[in-house]
């Protein structure tokens, strides 16, 4: 099985609707998701102003809507007020350094070619959290996929909710259901 919790599954689109709404989040703001990456990827931050605005992917690629990433896959309610971003810009160099590292599995599994042998999984998203409509890609592609997929979103929730299980019956109620579906699949 597999358990994730309001997970980062890309490193190619920090422009996805929820990352553009939930920008300044206190929990997870977009800047510190692609610092991260950027630092993981690179061994350092100096590009992740490049990272934000999307440039160290190349044109072409995200010409090709960006393997997997297809917002229209999204409820329609995340489209309201959404802006594409420019399909124009980017920096090949970076790209060209980084495209294997982007595009590998198991640092991005939702660009993934393959999701079909993947285990029984329970996802868990939140409504107010940047990384929310990765979960929700992620979830189409894996029931796309053939693979059995419990995915809860919690409406009024944010980034790491579920840790504060102990301060909420509402928040003790979706960290009860992650526990049961690891119980009954263990």
């Amino acid at each position: 099985m597999q358990v994730l919790n309001c997970p980062m599954l890309q490193g190619l689109d920090f422009r996805l609707p929820s990352m553009m709404h939930y920008d300044n989040t206190v929990t997870l703001p977009r800047y510190k998701v692609s610092f991260a990456v950027n630092l993981y990827l690179s061994g350092n931050t100096v590009s992740s102003e490049a990272f934000m605005n999307n440039d160290h992917v190349s044109p072409a690629i995200k010409k090709m809507k960006v393997p997997y990433i297809d917002i229209t896959k999204l409820p329609s309610k995340y489209h309201v007020g959404y802006e594409k971003p420019s399909m124009d810009s980017g920096n090949e160099t970076m790209w060209n350094e980084l495209k294997e590292k982007l595009l590998n599995p198991y640092f991005s599994p939702l660009v993934a070619e393959r999701l079909d042998s993947l285990p029984h999984t329970y996802l868990f998203t939140a409504e107010h959290d940047v990384l929310r409509d990765e979960g929700f890609l992620y979830a189409h592609r894996l029931r796309a996929s053939g693979v059995t997929i419990e995915h809860t979103n919690m409406d009024n929730g944010f980034h790491a909710i579920l840790k504060f299980y102990d301060f909420s019956p509402l928040i003790d109620k979706e960290f009860q259901k992650l526990t049961k579906f690891v119980l009954n699949n263990l």
